[in-house]
């Protein structure tokens, strides 16, 4: 379910909510600003699926701001995707807490601290934490055991108490903070380990290696960021009149440009949405470790319905691409493909025509595998 428009109509609410607009709750905040409240009522929270929250409700008269989403806003719900506009620069306590389906997610650019139990107990992957956020709450991301990638901007100062406690699959840290993060206590990091830090520069690393947190060699490994050496991919649709999903390729980061060369979004999450307008807009991809960005790697998308047509016409067969327990699954039609696997730092580590579909492969390690057109990073335990 997609859930936005960049103007959205709306009902007055009777129940504690003020504003009901395309299934979005609203609180009305200030006399230009609402805040994403709580679709609770019969015991539950309503809120399913995917869903792209818009810069601005219209109501009564007013065009408000989408500038807050209140505490628990999203708890318990099932939504499974949701994109944050940066109009919005606060999150407040739990907004996604124990939304167990919740696998992507999209943080506004102008958000500065990540609240307590913010998405505490998801099924969040990969995730970056945009340039300006100073502080991460007690128990953030307590009980991700999905995550696995998360890249930290050079702002940030403090992690809280438990903030990736028992983060079990956490496996590659991207810090692009120069002074090593101060851990409000030796749980931050509780029940995880094998944790690979990428890091800038020589003289970072020797800074964390100083950190009696960081600079713990059973649970942390610390490296210096090399950049990335493999092309990702990119795939583009139709999501309804609207919208273009990108789905995006390798679990890495992506800075997304407008057509004005300003930032769009900064984003981990597998799939973002590009509104449809009525001119054609093209925006630049660019991946990025936080540390550098891979310009030279850089992709273009449309929002153009004709556009995206013709990237609809490819007939390549659709992959999967799956580690577990060691071993590589590759599922679909690999006729006439080759399948490539990298290390993170470019190393090749098997080249062949796609005649297995299975691959063994040393762990606990990050690999990078493209069968034809298809690159997806997987970790390998």
């Amino acid at each position: 379910m997609l859930l936005a428009v960049a103007l959205t109509g709306c009902a007055m609410s009777g129940r504690a909510q003020d504003i009901i607009a395309n299934g979005i709750f609203y609180n009305i905040i200030s006399d230009t600003q609402v805040a994403v409240a709580p679709a609770y009522y019969d015991g539950a929270n309503h809120y399913e699926g995917c869903i792209i929250l818009p810069e601005k409700v219209y109501c009564d008269g007013v065009n408000y701001d989408v500038a807050a989403i209140a505490p628990r806003a999203f708890w318990k719900s099932n939504v499974t995707q949701i994109q944050i506009p940066n109009s919005v620069t606060m999150i407040g306590e739990a907004a996604f807490a124990d939304a167990d389906q919740l696998t992507d997610i999209t943080l506004p650019l102008g958000l500065t601290a990540i609240s307590r139990y913010m998405l505490a107990g998801t099924a969040v992957t990969n995730l970056v934490l945009p340039e300006g956020v100073t502080d991460i709450g007690m128990g953030a991301f307590e009980d991700c055991d999905q995550l696995h990638t998360i890249f930290l901007p050079y702002s940030l100062q403090t992690i809280g108490d438990k903030a990736f406690a028992y983060c079990i699959n956490l496996n590659e840290v991207y810090s692009d903070a120069a002074t090593p993060p101060l851990t409000m206590s030796d749980a931050a990091f509780e029940g995880c380990n094998n944790i690979h830090v990428m890091l800038p520069d020589a003289a970072t690393t020797r800074h964390y290696e100083n950190d009696g947190i960081w600079g713990d060699e059973d649970q942390f490994t610390l490296w210096i960021d090399e950049g990335l050496a493999v092309i990702p991919s990119m795939e583009q649709e139709n999501v309804g009149q609207s919208w273009t999903a990108l789905t995006l390729g390798n679990s890495l980061a992506y800075k997304i440009y407008g057509p004005d060369g300003y930032l769009v979004a900064v984003t981990a999450a597998d799939r973002y949405f590009l509104p449809i307008g009525a001119q054609r807009t093209d925006y630049l991809v660019v991946p990025t470790t936080l540390m550098r960005d891979e310009e030279d790697l850089q992709l273009v998308a449309t929002a153009e319905p004709d556009a995206i047509e013709e990237i609809e016409e490819d007939d390549e067969p659709k992959l999967t691409i799956v580690g577990l327990d060691g071993t590589i699954y590759i599922g679909g039609d690999t006729h006439g493909m080759w399948t490539f696997i990298y290390d993170v730092y470019g190393n090749l580590w098997y080249e062949r025509p796609a005649v297995n579909n299975w691959i063994s492969l040393p762990g606990p390690r990050v690999y990078i595998v493209r069968v034809g057109k298809t690159v997806r990073k997987v970790f390998l335990n």
